[in-house]
């Protein structure tokens, strides 16, 4: 179960470059395996950092239908410089709290009784929150020099009831022989959101909860980052693959006890195996 989460979490951080504004002959599909090394650190306090050998992504582009990874979406409108899908995926800030062995939350237990001081300060490692799915709008508007997306996203799961808001600049260029991709972007998460997430429930603070709402007010927050991705074909099928995702957590409105470090750089390395269509 973790090695799954591990895998999900870095398709979703690493391999979501605007692949939307690729020029592709529809129908068309593409099945990749990498094989390598990478690493997801882990912003949640007290949870493990993710590790993998192994990169599976799959793609598929029909005449409205796709599918890129871990986003499935449906195409609305589509011009050679402007597209406009409707898109649903899994929430990252869930992915997270999948990554740690966890175990569920107990309360009244006896030993946080035991002394006059009442009861002990609940420890993140030991919170568990669902994976939401998110679902909206996206736009993107395409250049020679970079590709916008704006994209609107709201809970359909029912998990937390929030919306998130991205918005990022991509782009991929020729590079000695293969391809060099970067991006940069933002993801405002509205307070609903980051309460579910990164805020103790009444239940779990018990005694805390009343001096933690006013220590740490919970808010939109707004978070960074910056990616940068590198191909280079050995054969036909083959290729040298390199990616890396820098993130920065805005504290402001999470409880602090939930991020360990506000910044966190996430990679892989490894060659990739690609059949489909596409090739």
């Amino acid at each position: 179960m973790k090695q799954r989460f591990t895998l999900l979490a870095l398709l979703f951080l690493l391999c979501s470059l605007n692949s939307q504004a690729a020029e592709v002959q529809v129908p068309e599909w593409k099945l990749s395996i990498g094989s390598g090394y990478g690493i997801l650190e882990n912003p949640i306090s007290g949870k493990q950092d993710g590790e993998t050998y192994f990169l599976p992504s799959f793609s598929y582009y029909g005449k409205r239908f796709f599918v890129s990874d871990l986003t499935v979406g449906y195409s609305l409108l589509e011009d050679k410089r402007f597209y406009i899908d409707v898109i649903a995926r899994p929430n990252e800030d869930g992915l997270f709290y999948k990554l740690g062995d966890t175990t569920a939350v107990t309360t009244g237990s006896l030993a946080s009784y035991l002394v006059h001081a009442g009861p002990a300060a609940p420890s993140v490692k030991d919170l568990e929150r669902k994976v939401s799915v998110v679902a909206g709008p996206s736009v993107t508007l395409v250049s020679d020099v970079v590709d916008v997306s704006f994209s609107w996203l709201h809970d359909i799961s029912e998990v937390h009831y929030g919306s998130e808001t991205h918005i990022s600049i991509d782009k991929q260029f020729p590079l000695m022989g293969g391809l060099i991709g970067f991006g940069i972007g933002a993801v405002k998460k509205d307070a609903d959101l980051v309460n579910y997430y990164y805020q103790f429930t009444e239940q779990e603070a018990q005694a805390f909860y009343t001096r933690y709402l006013r220590s740490y007010p919970v808010d939109d927050v707004t978070d960074r980052y910056a990616r940068l991705q590198f191909s280079y074909p050995l054969s036909k099928r083959l290729e040298l693959r390199l990616a890396a995702r820098y993130n920065y957590f805005d504290l402001d409105g999470r409880h602090t006890k939930f991020i360990e470090d506000p910044e966190t750089l996430s990679w892989f390395a490894g060659v990739q195996y690609t059949v489909g269509t596409g090739q």
